[in-house]
């Protein structure tokens, strides 16, 4: 099997049953790549054991973007990725798009629309997708499927050369405006999606019409 030293893997949480299995499963599909499990505090540390090359860090401040941007802070490998912590992604498909930026890309998504089993995923929460990527692609030329995925792999000086200033779930519309605009490579793969492990966070109608507000911040700005 391929080596993964050249890739972290970034998993943001807030209070998450299911990270120590999604990096355990992580540790196994990409063997050699590092892990960075960031969390927001809640009352108690996360504490995973056995797993080789894993860090934990304790978040400051609030929101999936401010993890995200602080992590990145960490990655000393060419390739990040990101990977949600509550179980609906298969860690095995982030080979698909390590993959892609290995062959070019600057940032890989993983698609779980196209394949999507109607089952694991509401149809406000199928229809909210759809219209916040078609937003995305009509206002800024993009070609995607799958716009607020939270599996993809990025080019490390590529995502550190963007000024990402989402502090909350804006921050994938915001990757992709930014990436986009900038000229870097934007490639996609169908990738499997699975029921959340836990207590379910899918978001409500204001959490969607605040993201497809955030899709238009971007506008005429460089």
């Amino acid at each position: 099997m391929a080596s993964y030293n050249d890739t972290t893997v970034i998993i943001p949480i807030k209070d998450e049953p299911a990270v120590a299995d999604v990096a355990r499963r992580t540790a196994r599909a990409l063997p050699g790549c590092r892990i960075m499990v960031i969390y927001k505090h809640t009352g108690k540390d996360v504490k995973i054991t056995g797993i080789p090359n894993l860090e934990v860090i304790r978040q400051v401040g609030s929101g999936k973007g401010t993890a995200c941007v602080q992590a990145a802070k960490h990655v000393k490998t060419d390739i990040m990725c990101f990977i949600d912590g509550d179980g609906t992604y298969d860690p095995v498909d982030l080979r698909k798009v390590i993959s892609l930026v290995r062959d070019g890309a600057d940032m890989a998504l993983g698609d779980r629309m196209t394949n999507i089993d109607k089952k694991v995923m509401p149809l406000y929460i199928r229809l909210g997708n759809h219209v916040l990527t078609m937003t995305s692609n009509i206002l800024y030329g993009l070609n995607i499927m799958d716009s607020q995925t939270g599996a993809r792999a990025i080019r490390t000086k590529a995502f550190r050369s963007l000024d990402l200033k989402e502090t909350h779930f804006g921050i994938e519309t915001e990757m992709n405006v930014k990436f986009g605009k900038s000229g870097y490579n934007i490639a996609e793969t169908p990738i499997r999606y699975y029921v959340r492990v836990g207590e379910t966070k899918q978001m409500k109608l204001i959490d969607g019409v605040k993201l497809l507000l955030t899709s238009f911040k971007f506008v005429g700005k460089k």
